[in-house]
């Protein structure tokens, strides 16, 4: 009876005030749920429906030793390699990312060649190096995010190609330092690609940046 009552506009003509707001109401009800789906007309696409209509896509081959290098941030960044990591830490110092991931396939090799062992499905393709093709994009949604290359954003009148990172590495105070340490720093860049590495059972999104000189700017 409150929700009613709040209708009367007219204490004269209650029951026409209640009949005709009822009436907008479920006007506007219906319509609301007949336009949900409805595409609208001049009116640029919202963040969110750009994100779930993935943008367009082309197969490129990438040069040999950058897919190496884009192989080793993923090992880098995957929880289930960081035991490997940790293992390694003293030879992983010397060597870096060189010879990381030969290193790392080889010894997922030798643990699968016993019977016993207990290597997942993530790591058996993880070892493998993903293929040489990739997709690249010019532009991709992530967790309510959109991101573009800095070549699509010279073309257009907003930009979403800037990137900061807190990365921890490894920092000396001379070239003959035997004691570096690691340390956590800001650096910040411009996306150049957008690349889907593909691991045949799963795929992993990678950006190309071009990060700016801590040192010299």
């Amino acid at each position: 009876m409150k929700i009613l009552k709040g209708y009367v506009r007219n204490r004269h003509r209650p029951e026409g005030c209640i009949i005709e707001c009822y009436i907008a109401k479920e006007a506007v009800e219906f319509c609301s749920e007949y336009l949900a789906n409805a595409r609208t007309i001049g009116v640029p696409k919202g963040i969110e429906e750009r994100i779930e209509s993935r943008p367009g896509f082309k197969v490129i081959p990438i040069d040999y030793k950058m897919l190496c290098e884009a192989h080793y941030y993923v090992l880098q960044n995957t929880t289930v390699v960081d035991p490997y990591m940790s293992k390694n830490e003293k030879w992983l110092q010397a060597e870096h990312k060189r010879s990381f991931s030969s290193w790392f396939k080889r010894n997922i090799e030798t643990e699968l060649a016993r019977p016993e062992n207990t290597i997942s499905q993530q790591i058996r393709w993880l070892a493998h190096e993903p293929k040489r093709e990739v997709l690249s994009y010019s532009g991709y949604g992530i967790g309510g995010y959109y991101y573009n290359t800095s070549d699509h954003d010279s073309r257009s009148t907003t930009q979403n190609s800037g990137v900061m990172v807190e990365a921890e590495s490894l920092h000396m105070s001379t070239a003959k330092d035997k004691n570096p340490i690691y340390a956590n720093m800001l650096y910040y860049g411009v996306i150049e690609d957008i690349w889907e590495l593909n691991y045949t059972q799963f795929k992993f999104l990678v950006f190309r940046c071009k990060w700016v000189d801590n040192k010299g700017g």
